[in-house]
């Protein structure tokens, strides 16, 4: 079938409770599943799965915990790009197809002769061990069911398993599981974890608070899921969901493939993972709820279309999803989950339009320290001040040129709350009770355009693709740490600073700029200029500083004989940047598994001994080099040990058209 009509059909579905509907527009029984055709298996990763930074792409097929396994071509065609990289997919293999779809198989222990003579000699040619080649398309031709590497547990992979991937002609990623591979059964429902409203506007109310609140689902007689309680609320609101799919025969929790959600048995928001571009893998981070993962490791999806969002995964209503409740009457939500496989779960509550109230108790007459914290959501400021007097309700907001005063939007018990429309005015502090708060909120970037704020002794650089959405721009800098925006809101791409430490630092050379992540120093990298700043890139905010690493990178030697040279690498603070390993002058390639500190030869004749001089060294990426000489005598004796032998000939002599693995008429 055409990939554009594919997609054509499944867009005019999109949002429909026909799940069975869409597989059907998918090309059934023209891949075989890469592992163990024919044979029952099980999944420990979906499509969509909400993994940190990315939705996840395809489909992690187990391969009973352990390397080794064949990894076969889903289907006739040739191979398009080989890849070998530290992170990611690790060592991969891209097939193109006559039906103009690709698959991807990631994470291999090895690649298939002739694929890994081609590999390995442009590693020795380039003298590095990652690589991405794009063979001709006659180079090498495959037909379906022919081995193509075996399965391992390279690159970013957390065990040993094979990531597989089909995309379209316009590196769309595609559901496998649409495809209809008979070996993947499931019978078992999602579930409904947590579920939070939140309020978006100036007016909004969630049990008479501008608040995020968050309710626990329970789980009744038959099967559904309810929030016994009613929920009072007022404004425009967003619903925002934890909740996972599981599947028969595995532990694993995964993503979720559709949600719909019903308001008065009209359907204002649909979610579904049927197809996403591989170019919007970062807008996750928008269309979760990104503060909360940070500050506690959930993640929600965000049950509404947010602004920034540029791609169409969601289908919505004129409020773009959001629950929009302006009366006092009670409405039924429904809210309904699928997994590819039409199983279903449904959860139901209702919302009572409630007006919002000034006062929800009486204020509590208190001589306790005044205390004041500022958050940002959408476009509210919302300042809360505990123990504020009963006489000096009213806050004062100032920025350079005009100020405002703003009585409590509403009070309850200690607490007063202060919303401010940021459209309105752009306060640099706020005044309560005879107490400022300094709101450091500088200025206002628009996405989709180049800014540039010059602060004291710093500038930071946005470009049209630096953000998802408006940002209330707040930014300090003091004892040589610059804050820009927070930990909390997400960034799309890149943006740069330019920065002036308030002490210059010892070695220039070494120093780098550091992401603080509480106490977690990630290294950012930055070129120093003639000016004394430093320029740095960075694609997430929060708090950076200047750090120097003169501690050069550990080498501690495993192996050296004449078959294998193997050792641990590891680096302190920047991080190891790169590797390197001769004998007797001569280039070695080593593979390098991050995951161990662990880095290991690869012959490129196999009949060649190593002898003599061997040579390692090891880069950090602030430029700090650690060596080790060692000798390799002549006939050395061979050692070996278990770890070795796990880690020896990534790729192996397996033909490209041997023996294939058994599989059931389809």
């Amino acid at each position: 079938m055409n990939v554009r009509l594919l997609l054509g059909i499944v867009l005019l579905l999109f949002g429909e409770s026909n799940i069975h509907a869409q597989r059907q527009t998918y090309p059934q029984n023209y891949f075989i599943l890469p592992i163990l055709p024919g044979q029952k298996n099980t999944l420990s990763g979906a499509m969509g799965d909400l993994r940190a930074n990315h939705f996840h792409a395809g489909i992690d097929i187990r391969t009973q915990g352990r390397e080794g396994l064949p990894v076969v071509a889903a289907a006739d065609g040739y191979v398009s790009r080989l890849k070998v990289q530290t992170g990611g997919y690790g060592n991969a293999v891209f097939i193109k197809h006559p039906n103009g779809m690709t698959t991807v198989y990631g994470h291999l222990l090895n690649f298939a002769e002739p694929m890994g003579r081609f590999v390995r000699d442009e590693q020795y040619k380039i003298q590095n061990f990652e690589v991405e080649l794009l063979p001709q398309a006659d180079q090498f031709l495959v037909k379906q069911g022919d081995i193509i590497g075996l399965s391992g547990n390279t690159g970013g992979s957390g065990g040993p398993h094979l990531h597989f991937e089909i995309r379209d002609s316009k590196e769309n990623y595609l559901n496998p599981l649409y495809f209809g591979f008979d070996e993947i059964a499931d019978q078992t429902s999602p579930a409904f974890q947590s579920l939070a409203i939140r309020a978006m506007s100036l007016d909004g109310r969630v049990n008479n608070e501008f608040e995020r609140v968050m309710f626990r689902p329970v789980r009744t007689e038959d099967g559904s899921y309810e929030i016994p309680q009613p929920i009072r609320a007022y404004g425009t609101l967003g619903i925002e969901l934890l909740a996972y799919d599981f599947m028969d025969r595995t532990p694993f929790r995964n993503g979720l493939n559709c949600i719909e959600i019903k308001v008065d048995g009209r359907e204002i928001f649909t979610y579904n993972m049927a197809t996403f571009p591989s170019a919007a893998t970062r807008d996750y981070n928008n269309l979760i709820d990104y503060a909360t993962e940070q500050r506690t490791g959930s993640r929600f999806y965000r049950c509404y279309n947010p602004d920034g969002n540029s791609f169409e995964l969601y289908k919505t209503n004129g409020y773009r999803g959001h629950l929009n409740i302006r009366d006092t009457l009670t409405h039924q939500v429904k809210i309904t989950i699928f997994d590819v496989y039409e199983n279903a779960s449904t959860l139901r509550f209702t919302v009572v339009g409630q007006l919002p109230q000034a006062t929800t108790t009486q204020l509590t007459n208190t001589e306790g320290l005044l205390q004041m914290k500022a958050d940002v959501t959408e476009n509210v400021l919302k300042i809360t001040a505990k123990n504020v007097p009963y006489d000096q309700q009213i806050a004062v907001f100032f920025n350079a040129k005009n100020t405002a005063e703003q009585p409590a939007s509403y009070a309850n018990a200690n607490e007063s709350v202060y919303l401010l429309d940021l459209r309105t005015l752009l306060p640099d502090s706020v005044q309560i009770g005879g107490k400022t708060l300094g709101l450091n909120i500088v200025k206002k970037m628009i996405p989709g355009r180049q800014i540039t704020y010059n602060g004291d002794r710093y500038k930071v650089q946005f470009y049209p693709e630096s953000l998802f959405d408006t940002l209330y721009l707040s930014s300090t800098r003091r004892d040589g740490v610059i804050v820009i925006a927070d930990g909390y809101t997400p960034a799309k791409d890149y943006f740069t600073v330019d920065f002036v430490p308030d002490l210059a630092p010892t070695v220039p050379d070494r120093s780098h700029v550091y992401l603080n992540n509480n106490g977690r120093l990630r290294f950012q990298g930055g070129k120093w200029k003639a000016d004394g700043s430093i320029q740095f890139s960075a694609r997430e905010f929060g708090t950076f500083v200047v750090r120097a690493d003169t501690v050069a990178p550990k080498i501690k030697l495993a192996t050296a004989n004449k078959d294998r040279i193997a050792a641990n690498i590891s680096d302190g603070l920047a991080g190891v940047q790169s590797w390197r390993a001769f004998v007797n002058g001569q280039w070695t390639l080593m593979n390098y598994d991050y995951k161990r500190n662990l880095i290991w030869s690869e012959k490129r004749i196999d009949s060649v001994k190593f002898e003599g001089q061997l040579v390692l060294e090891v880069i950090d990426r602030a430029g700090n080099i650690a060596t080790l000489q060692t000798e390799i005598p002549k006939y050395a004796p061979q050692t070996q040990t278990k770890k070795a032998n796990e880690t020896k000939n990534r790729r192996s002599s397996t033909p490209i058209r041997g023996q294939r693995p058994k599989r059931k008429r389809r």
